[in-house]
């Protein structure tokens, strides 16, 4: 099954090229120490890989909040990161258009909330999906959260260009994330080949083989990079073990 869209445009090159793609989910009180272990991680994956993205997680925050952070992480990660923002489509851009991020990543609920008012409650997902899209534009980046093959097709039919699966294992920033099988990760990689499909959910050196096990090559890492004393070298050794 194809791609929808046939023609990459260059982000999604570039996001394609991400072995690894960094979640930061700062507490308010730590955002300085992990925005250091992001440029640091990124560091990494642009010399050694050739290509980094971060996401932008922060719950508990306004879009104003959140564009200010976006901008102070655009300033210190490597030239070239993509940088992409969690379930808010009105921090991607800065009033007057400007754009602070390169896409967007949206959960369920927060997609099903951009929904039209008269969509029934089973396509509210997918409806709101197509609205983020139409909102972006072709040029951005635009992620959903899915754990079976049925909700990777949705995504892409409702126009997103990569989506992140899970969760693979027990994760410490979301405790209480439902868990995906890595045998439908490798039954919906198989139907979207052309699709970056990235595992997430507590995946770091110990947890990539259940990943790398089904035939995947990258994932959504957050806590075992960015929380590590040497975040450079928790990187290096998802790298390794995602290389296998």
């Amino acid at each position: 099954m194809a791609h929808p869209q046939a023609s990459a445009p260059p982000l999604l090159a570039r996001l394609a090229a991400c072995p690894v793609y960094l979640i930061l989910s700062p507490a308010p009180d730590d955002r300085e120490r992990c925005f250091l272990a992001a440029r640091a991680a990124a560091g990494v994956l642009v010399a050694e890989a050739g290509a980094a993205a971060v996401q932008l997680r922060v719950k508990d925050a306004d879009s104003v909040t959140r564009r200010r952070l976006l901008s102070r992480l655009r300033d210190m990660l490597p030239a070239g990161t993509l940088l992409l923002v969690n379930d808010d489509l009105a921090a991607v851009c800065e009033v007057g258009g400007a754009a602070l991020a390169d896409g967007l990543h949206l959960g369920r609920a927060d997609a099903a909330a951009l929904a039209p008012r008269d969509a029934p409650a089973s396509e509210r997902v997918a409806a709101g999906l197509r609205a983020a899209r139409a909102a972006l534009g072709p040029g951005l980046l635009l992620g959903a959260s899915t754990r079976t093959r049925d909700e990777v097709a949705r995504a892409a039919a409702a126009g997103c260009d990569h989506v992140g699966f899970g969760a693979l294992a027990p994760s410490v920033t979301r405790p209480g994330a439902v868990p995906a099988e890595p045998a439908e990760l490798a039954r919906a990689q198989a139907a979207f080949p052309t699709l970056p499909v990235f595992p997430i959910g507590g995946l770091g050196p110990d947890t990539l083989a259940l990943v790398t096990a089904v035939g995947v090559r990258r994932a959504a890492i957050g806590a075992a990079i960015l929380d590590a004393s040497d975040p450079a070298a928790a990187t290096r050794a998802c790298l390794a073990a995602l290389r296998g």
